[in-house]
């Protein structure tokens, strides 16, 4: 088995920037600049991993997923926990921020 060499960081720059995908994302990207924006993609991230693990889920219970995906099932079903996660981590800080801004007096 041969080792291949580590790409250098510079090559892996110049293909990003060819690559026309790449240069939409930064757009699209930074529409939402604000803090509710960003939340509301956390939001819609979670969403999209519940419902694909969900949906793996329901293939694998009915028997339209071979034993081969059972490795993606959990892979997805990991994905979607972690986002939850993430998700009330967030929450949790934001509710902890409001609570000390209200106990600040003026």
């Amino acid at each position: 088995m041969a080792i291949t060499p580590i790409t250098p960081i510079a090559s892996i720059e110049k293909t990003i920037k060819l690559n026309p995908i790449a240069q939409e994302a930064p757009k699209t990207a930074g529409a939402n600049h604000s803090f509710a924006g960003m939340l509301k993609e956390m939001l819609d991230a979670v969403n999209a991993a519940d419902a694909a693990a969900k949906t793996d889920s329901f293939n694998l219970a009915m028997g339209f997923t071979d034993i081969q995906d059972l490795h993606n099932i959990e892979i997805n079903a990991i994905k979607a926990d972690l986002a939850l996660r993430t998700v009330t981590s967030v929450r949790n800080r934001v509710l902890e921020a409001y609570a000390e801004i209200m106990r600040i007096t003026v």
